[in-house]
């Protein structure tokens, strides 16, 4: 489940690749390749819902 923090939803990894419907390992080589961007907040590597949103509009 998304997490919100000041007011912008986060998922993890696990979250981001389940909603795009990919790997964990295919979504850490988009990273990669900066076809996805992600943060850092304390330990955990998370994505902005927004950046999922404009990721599966160019998909479509």
């Amino acid at each position: 489940m998304p997490r919100a923090i000041e007011g912008t939803l986060f998922y993890t990894l696990p979250e981001a690749a389940q909603e795009l419907h990919i790997t964990v390992g295919r979504l850490k080589s988009y990273l990669d390749q900066s076809r996805l961007s992600s943060e850092r907040i304390g330990r955990t590597e998370l994505i902005r819902e927004q950046v999922l949103r404009t990721y599966q509009d160019k998909r479509s």
